[in-house]
């Protein structure tokens, strides 16, 4: 049987940003989401479900980073998937401030909302840098052009995106999640921290954790051969 991988990115972010991790799996068919058009924060899983339409949960792999790992968990929390890949990711966004070790207060995204319009190539280069560990900086111009130049996010699907964060909590689901699970977090992640990966790790029945020792939150892009062996040794 053919194995299906689908591949969730996160936000503002290109499907380029799976290209070496797709060429380390040859023998997959592959599907990519658009996020291009999206409007409202609910179109995001709208655009999953018609995405799969036709195909055998039960040979899907689905991998998700950051944003795209949240919208993964509500999809194997629906449906009988093969597997859940969760990279960067974390089940709250926005969180209290007793719980800020494990993500952002709300009012940083409603900052970056604000100064989209007017200075969108800031944000996200802003952004881009966060999502870089110290060591990695050097590699900070070839994340830019994979995740900027080559970003076909409008500036409606940016900001639906930034709301999706604020308001999306996959708390809930987790207990019901009952596919093979495996939470991949770099730690030095500053976009969604290393304790979001080990809450996710513990409260989902079963799962596996791979922390990546000095990496940040762009792991598909900076580490793409250590994560697919992450996933093949786990997978099988």
């Amino acid at each position: 049987m053919e194995r299906t991988i689908l591949l969730l990115p996160g936000w503002g972010m290109s499907n380029d940003c799976w290209d070496n991790v797709r060429a380390n799996f040859p023998d997959c068919r592959f599907i990519m989401p658009d996020y291009s058009a999206v409007d409202r924060p609910d179109h995001f899983y709208q655009v999953i479900e018609k995405a799969v339409i036709g195909v055998d949960a039960r040979s899907m792999l689905v991998v998700g980073w950051s944003l795209g790992g949240m919208l993964a968990l509500r999809l194997a929390a629906s449906y009988p998937v093969a597997g859940l890949v969760l990279i960067g990711s974390t089940a709250r966004f926005v969180r209290t401030r007793a719980e800020r070790d494990r993500g952002w207060s709300e009012i940083v995204l409603q900052c970056m909302k604000q100064l989209l319009p007017m200075e969108r190539e800031r944000v996200m280069t802003d952004f881009v840098e966060r999502m870089l560990s110290e060591k990695e900086r050097e590699l900070s111009v070839a994340l830019s052009t994979c995740t900027l130049d080559r970003s076909e996010w409008s500036l409606t699907a940016l900001v639906a995106g930034l709301s999706y964060l604020a308001e999306e909590d996959c708390r809930p689901l987790l207990s019901s999640i009952i596919c093979p699970t495996l939470v991949i977090h770099g730690t030095e992640d500053v976009i969604c921290p290393m304790p979001a990966g080990e809450e996710l790790s513990a409260l989902i029945p079963g799962a596996s954790f791979f922390p990546m020792v000095g990496s940040g939150h762009a792991l598909p892009v900076t580490c793409p051969d250590a994560v697919s062996e992450a996933i093949k040794g786990w997978w099988g």
